[in-house]
């Protein structure tokens, strides 16, 4: 019996507010990790699935900030988890998408509601992703010796959504610029709508 699952990506996307002037130069620092796991943790405090009616608050920032890096104000950590067993001949899967708490941290220049809702928006960038990976793979059946093409179709989601969060940090400013920061919530809510099937 086939049973698997993988993290398949870890992002930690970060901004700079010490100086929020225009001129200001903002630093995004990203992380991307691959690891093997046996199942979903449930019953993790320090995970929190996507809900559309769970909101982050910044008490779920629980990591200890890096201090010395006066470059970075906040860290989010999301990922996309998926797993797989073998049934009857063929794969069975689910994927998730989560914010890792234990590993998301702010300091306390950064706690506002504007911010908030700025790392809010990278946690919804990778909820549509995941929608994405579940509708790429509804189109399929996979063998139980196809588990290279499953994994393959997964992977092929990694660039564009590494390259969508920080197309997202850039174009808003890490939120600096209100209405690029507006067209980028009214632009992620429709695509997730647009998923809504892939929840």
């Amino acid at each position: 019996m086939i049973k698997s699952s993988f993290l398949l990506t870890l992002v930690f996307f970060g901004f700079s507010l010490f100086n929020v002037l225009p001129s200001t130069t903002h630093n995004c620092q990203s992380s991307l990790r691959i690891e093997y796991v046996d199942d979903f943790v449930l019953n993790d405090d320090n995970r929190i699935p996507w809900n559309a009616n769970r909101r982050l608050t910044w008490d779920d920032f629980q990591a200890d900030p890096e201090w010395w890096n006066n470059d970075i104000a906040a860290i989010t950590s999301s990922v996309i988890q998926y797993k797989y067993s073998c049934e009857n001949g063929e794969l069975v899967y689910a994927v998730k998408s989560i914010f890792l708490m234990d590993e998301s941290w702010v300091k306390k220049k950064a706690k506002t509601k504007h911010y908030l809702a700025h790392e809010q928006l990278h946690f919804d960038i990778t909820e549509v992703f995941s929608r994405k990976l579940k509708e790429k793979l509804s189109h399929h059946k996979f063998k139980c010796n196809e588990v290279e093409k499953f994994e393959s179709i997964t992977k092929e989601l990694l660039t564009d959504w590494q390259n969508t969060q920080k197309r997202y940090d850039y174009q808003t400013r890490y939120s600096l610029n209100k209405e690029k920061q507006d067209e980028w919530v009214i632009f992620v809510a429709n695509i997730l709508n647009e998923y809504e099937a892939y929840k």
